[in-house]
């Protein structure tokens, strides 16, 4: 028996028993008073969406200037949900709520064995700025 028969055997997912939760924020659409279109984002009362998934931390560089300091933190986050709504600019936080929020910095990767066509992840790029 292949990994693959024995991942068909259990539904055909991918479990991550360590796995943690999080919470994905996006921005309510706000009208703009002048151009009466939306262009505007309303941080104060987002879209909430819980999944599961485990963070990877890349890198971390502080640097230092005369007026501040600032420190940039990459991550990725992989999650077993496929079908996650995910998009640039979301904002990421873990549950419960460690102080850190994270910024989704690019489109996830929904990559497939070439051979068999197996998803199993998604992976998620987030970036975080402090200072």
């Amino acid at each position: 028996m292949s990994l693959l028969d024995d991942l068909n055997t259990t539904g055909g997912g991918w479990h991550m028993p360590g796995a943690t939760k999080w919470k994905r924020l996006r921005a309510k659409k706000v009208m703009d008073r002048y151009s009466g279109e939306l262009t505007g984002e309303d941080w104060d009362h987002p879209d909430v969406l819980e999944f599961n998934g485990s963070l990877a931390s890349s890198s971390s560089m502080r640097t230092p200037d005369a007026l501040r300091e600032e420190t940039t933190s990459t991550a990725y986050l992989t999650s077993p949900e496929l079908s996650l709504d995910v998009m640039p600019g979301d904002r990421i936080k873990a549950m419960p709520d460690d102080g850190r929020c994270w910024e989704v910095s690019g489109y996830p990767s929904r990559d497939a064995n070439a051979f068999t066509s197996w998803q199993p992840t998604v992976e998620i790029p987030l970036s975080e700025y402090r200072g």
